[in-house]
């Protein structure tokens, strides 16, 4: 695998809010953790665990969205929240300043010594699509049915390298490079070819080509094998892992699928309710996980190497017992203490705090 180096990002007290009509909705609630070069860390957990919050925060799309269905809601509360939340960001106030839980995005994503909630829409959306990048899920929603693989692959580079890229240069040959990173066969052939002609496999595998042609330093994978069967699963993983090797990049995996993150990740952030639970070298935590809530999850979701331990210890596949919390109206003290086989009294008072185990293992648990 590739070489790691330096951080490239580092998420710290990262909060991300939407309002509704039945409250604040805490998608992403205080996490924190850090991306190596040519490091892959995944985040695992439940549907509606926040993980796609994280990457949406990341990229500045989350605040965008949450205004958009705030204001298409024509809620005159959340207009006022929003009204709010300008105010305290024009006079550099947070919602703790002010004592009041405010939507939006707060606390540092940081790359390198930029703080990218720091940044403009137009300062984000352009750094975003040169150094950072995203394969969305759902290929069918994210492909320009009219126009040719080649010319949407050919889009980003016009798009955010307009100035630099040389007329001279031969960029389909660079499409072509990339596109055989991904191992998309006979695209000298098919190039031309539209969306409609490819496999949703290999519709996948073109939006990761547009997400590598840029050379970023972090790429981030949402739910890369969604609907996918086993065969060509197996081959979305292989040039995610291909892509990492060969450009030495960066990659963040976000799926509910622990093969797909076994298959990729070096670290492993599991997530519940907004929160990552723990957080660890993956070998750790898909085979000895410390953390009730990984435990109860990866006891739902074996990895091939825990099922062989369950079965040399007799134990039987179990579902994580009860319902996530609302994410709007969170329990006092730590979110899983309701489905928690072991919660004492502590955990239904205080928020455990995040700490540091073991070198580089980090849990959110009163217990551990």
């Amino acid at each position: 695998m590739s070489r790691v180096g330096d951080v490239v990002l580092s998420v710290d007290g990262l909060r991300a809010y939407h309002s509704s009509k039945d409250g604040i909705v805490k998608a992403v609630d205080d996490i924190s953790f850090s991306i190596r070069k040519g490091e892959a860390v995944g985040l695992l957990g439940e549907s509606g665990a926040g993980k796609t919050s994280v990457a949406m925060a990341i990229m500045g799309i989350f605040e965008r969205l949450s205004r958009y269905y705030a204001s298409s809601a024509a809620n005159e509360g959340n207009k006022k929240l929003w009204s709010l939340r300008d105010n305290a960001r024009k006079n550099g106030k947070t919602s703790e300043d002010l004592g009041v839980t405010l939507p939006g995005v707060e606390g540092h994503i940081w790359y390198g010594t930029i703080d990218l909630l720091s940044l403009s829409e137009k300062e984000h959306r352009i750094f975003c699509g040169n150094r950072i990048t995203y394969v969305p899920q759902g290929t069918t929603r994210s492909l320009n049915p009219r126009l040719s693989i080649e010319n949407q692959t050919l889009e980003v580079l016009w798009n955010h390298f307009r100035d630099t890229v040389s007329e001279n240069e031969d960029l389909a040959k660079r499409v072509l490079d990339m596109l055989g990173i991904v191992e998309l066969g006979d695209m000298a052939i098919r190039r031309d070819m539209f969306p409609s002609d490819f496999s949703s496999g290999e519709d996948q595998r073109v939006l990761l080509a547009m997400a590598l042609i840029s050379r970023p330093d972090l790429v981030i994978a949402d739910e890369p094998t969604t609907a996918l069967d086993l065969g060509v699963r197996h081959k979305i993983l292989t040039a995610i892992n291909t892509a990492r090797e060969e450009l030495g990049l960066s990659v963040l995996v976000i799926s509910n699928d622990v093969g797909t993150i076994s298959e990729t990740s070096d670290k492993i952030g599991v997530m519940s309710s907004g929160r990552i639970m723990e957080f660890g070298k993956s070998s750790r935590i898909l085979t000895d996980p410390i953390h009730p809530f990984t435990q109860a999850f990866m006891m739902a979701n074996p990895s091939m190497e825990m099922l062989r331990k369950m079965k040399e210890r007799g134990e039987l596949l179990k579902r994580i017992p009860g319902r996530p919390p609302s994410l709007v109206s969170l329990p006092k003290g730590c979110p899983f203490n309701s489905r928690c086989t072991r919660a004492e009294a502590v955990c239904f008072e205080t928020n455990p705090e995040w700490r540091e185990i073991e070198t580089g293992h980090w849990i959110f648990c009163h217990l551990a």
